[in-house]
């Protein structure tokens, strides 16, 4: 994987002291570096933590700058999907990116989907719920969570019944959220069998 050095207006000495606080690095080897040093395998070596990148302003766009190429490769440099909550980081991850290739990378578990619920990013990268509780499968404690961020009792509209089932969320819980037997059936096209499963019986 080739790194690309800093284009535009290179590394500040802010965001250099910044970047390298913690690391065995003098100050003046730090502000003696040349721009084109710093890149995504330069941080990447050097263990340099998020919160170092984020006081420095560093977000996505100036990170592919520096050499990096994926999504996946800001998860491994320890931003995790609640970053992606921060509008300003989103819009950044899906112009750089795009949105199909930030959801494969920051939609990939349940835990995810509880941090993405109900933030700006569901608008910025087009997330739907039936995105979220897919990813919530197995998972009703979380699955319960999302949708407790999301307007209740008018969010599972277009939902198929097999993901809400598939996530173990049942009777109980979908009433807590305002999800009579009636509203599942009209929002999900559940039929009895599947009304059934989920804990409300005809009879």
């Amino acid at each position: 994987m080739s790194s690309r050095p800093v284009e535009e207006e290179g590394i500040s000495t802010r965001q250099r002291l910044c970047l390298l606080h913690g690391v065995a690095l003098s100050a003046e080897d730090v502000l003696s570096m040349k721009d084109e040093e710093f890149t995504y395998e330069f941080i990447k070596a050097n263990g340099i933590k998020t919160d170092n990148i984020v006081m420095a302003g560093i977000g996505p766009k100036k990170l592919k700058d520096m050499g990096l190429e994926t999504p996946d490769q800001l998860r491994e440099l320890g931003f995790d999907a609640l970053y992606l909550t921060d509008p300003k980081f989103a819009s950044e991850c899906n112009s750089c990116f795009g949105s199909d290739v930030v959801l494969d990378a920051y939609l990939k578990s349940a835990s995810d989907a509880v941090a993405l619920a109900g933030s700006d990013a569901m608008n910025i990268l087009g997330i739907n719920v039936v995105d979220l509780l897919t990813a919530c499968a197995g998972a009703p404690t979380e699955a319960f969570a999302v949708m407790q961020q999301l307007p209740l009792g008018n969010s599972l509209l277009g939902v198929p019944a097999s993901v809400l089932l598939d996530t173990g969320l049942r009777k109980a819980a979908l009433m807590d959220l305002g999800y009579s037997l009636a509203v599942i059936a009209s929002q999900t096209a559940a039929d009895g069998s599947q009304l059934a499963k989920l804990g409300f019986g005809l009879c």
